[in-house]
């Protein structure tokens, strides 16, 4: 996961950083729901004081959602794959719910629906994320791939060596992969005056996740190679139970943000030198 240091996946990018130490912290999730409590100080010296505990004995039923934090990113450098497996909002019934700020205390937001017979809080959580910054932008030389870099990513270049079928990747208990129809050509192997088209699917190895697809476009004229990569399919989730499936239709931010997003990079092949590429992300408006 590259450095984000400017933090252009959400909105105008970083304003402000301060790091502060929150003691006695905890972040909990069972059967029963979530138990969170932390305190801080923000940057006007006002005193924070959270604390949420879910009493209630009905299990709850957590589902997996494609965080839409990239939906309002202005300068985007990546595309944030930002999954939360066992997703859940916290309900309102038995709930202890203690939100001060400077000592006062503050009424947390409702949501208007029920979800799976309870009324919910807009509070939300996850204790099971997993979080890629897909094709981060780049400027520099290529350098031939090898297993042995970077570190935990593989490539599936198919059994005829015809191009690249899919690039996956993997942490802990969560992987990905990113899967080309027709497979990705070697660039380097590209005739002059050539243009190949074909789609992506990206999904990680939770079914819950749904995908997110798209269309890729390759064409070389001379020593340059011109890459464009879209996801115009947008995210496409597995919801199971009928209020996810209301949510996803009615509020199409949820499948339809990743849509905006467009990368695309040139490369210049040269002679006997190693290819140079420069590629960017763009949102369109």
């Amino acid at each position: 996961m590259p450095k984000d240091d400017d933090f252009n996946v959400a909105a105008k990018g970083l304003a402000d950083l301060i790091i502060h130490p929150m003691p006695g912290a905890f972040f909990h999730v069972s059967e029963k729901g979530v138990d969170v409590s932390f305190a801080f100080t923000d940057k006007t010296g006002r005193d924070v004081e959270v604390k949420i505990v879910e009493k209630n004995p009905r299990p709850t039923r957590p589902f997996t959602l494609l965080a839409p934090v990239g939906s309002s990113s202005e300068n985007p450098t990546f595309l944030p794959v930002y999954l939360m497996n066992s997703f859940d909002f916290v309900r309102r019934s038995l709930t202890e719910v203690k939100i001060s700020i400077n000592g006062r205390f503050h009424k947390p937001d409702i949501f208007p629906f029920p979800l799976n017979g309870s009324r919910i809080y807009f509070m939300r959580y996850s204790n099971d994320t997993f979080l890629v910054n897909w094709c981060p932008a780049y400027t520099g030389p290529l350098k031939p791939y090898s297993s042995d870099n970077p570190e935990g990513i593989t490539i599936n270049n198919g059994e005829r060596g015809d191009g690249i079928k899919s690039v996956g990747a993997e942490r802990g208990q969560h992987s990905i992969s990113v899967n080309f129809i027709p497979p990705f050509p070697e660039i380097t192997d590209l005739q002059d005056k050539t243009a190949l088209e074909g789609q992506f699917i990206i999904k990680t190895n939770k079914e819950a996740s749904g995908k997110i697809s798209g269309t890729y476009h390759v064409s070389r004229e001379g020593d340059e190679i011109q890459i464009k990569m879209h996801p115009s399919g947008g995210w496409e989730p597995k919801p199971d139970t009928l209020f996810l499936k209301f949510l996803f239709r009615a509020v199409r931010l949820f499948r339809d943000w990743p849509k905006t997003y467009h990368w695309g990079a040139n490369i210049k092949l040269g002679s006997g030198d190693t290819p140079f590429m420069e590629s960017r992300w763009s949102r369109a408006k």
